[in-house]
């Protein structure tokens, strides 16, 4: 599962090719660039892509495809220009100087084009998943004046998880809400999780199972109103509190305020 959290931000360059060839010459660029002697940052990928505009074509006909231009993500000279304005701007963590820039090209449809283009790429040059344990420099006042962040969603780390995840009755939940929150360089906090969880049970009403209902009785401290708010019934507690230790139990009835023979 980590695995496929740490690669979804890969193309599949097998799938694409029967696909979109713009798609198919972007997902080649970031390889040759990943692989490139380059500083990772976001104005040497711009940088990179506006030195290799592929007038020649070498990418399509190697690959057998039509001809195309430039990379569809920085598709002409404006949005290169801004987009290059901005990497700078990012890189040097100058809140000031992308005001500077939105206020000047905020209103346009190239700055759009621009500020997607590098909240997708942000998230790679600043890799939370490539470092763990130690607290990368992330230029995070820049990009929030910006609009755009290097950490990946709750909602990318969690949901397929608990789709499909939970049904095993194994800890695959448990492991990324773990892995998140000792990742020194993703800011999420348990309570961020806990209230994502809740909004996320109100829509989707995903049933967390046996263990993954236990790691939450003990995270949240045995509280039953928080623990129902989760989607977790109060029978699937109960069953998870036989379990436990007496003296669990016992605190859990204590704190909820349950007469030991209804419980």
């Amino acid at each position: 599962m980590g695995k496929i959290l740490t690669e979804k931000k890969d193309c599949d360059i097998f799938d694409e090719i029967l696909s979109k060839n713009e798609s198919m010459i972007n997902c080649v660029i970031d390889l040759n660039y990943k692989q490139s002697k380059h500083k990772k940052t976001l104005s040497s990928y711009v940088k990179y892509i506006d030195s290799n505009n592929f007038d020649d074509n070498t990418l399509g006909i190697s690959f057998g495809m039509p001809q195309v231009g430039f990379n569809e993500e920085l598709s002409n000279a404006k949005i290169r220009y801004i987009a290059t304005e901005l990497a700078q701007a990012i890189d040097n963590n100058s809140s000031e100087a992308v005001r500077k820039i939105k206020k000047e090209y905020g209103d346009t449809k190239e700055f759009l084009k621009a500020k997607e283009f590098l909240n997708k790429k942000c998230k790679e040059v600043w890799n939370v998943f490539d470092n763990k344990k130690e607290q990368i420099n992330i230029p995070y006042e820049a990009m929030k004046t910006l609009g755009i962040t290097n950490q990946p969603s709750l909602d990318f780390l969690l949901d397929e998880s608990l789709k499909y995840y939970e049904k095993d009755n194994g800890t695959t939940t448990i492991d990324i809400i773990n892995s998140t929150l000792n990742n020194k360089n993703i800011n999420y906090t348990f309570s961020d999780i806990y209230s994502y969880l809740k909004t996320t049970n109100k829509k989707h009403n995903y049933k967390l199972n046996f263990k993954t209902t236990a790691y939450f009785i003990k995270k949240l401290d045995y509280n039953e109103e928080k623990l129902c708010e989760l989607g977790i019934e109060k029978d699937a507690i109960s069953k998870v509190l036989k379990s436990f230790k007496p003296i669990e139990r016992i605190y859990y009835f204590i704190k909820n305020r349950i007469p030991f023979l209804k419980a």
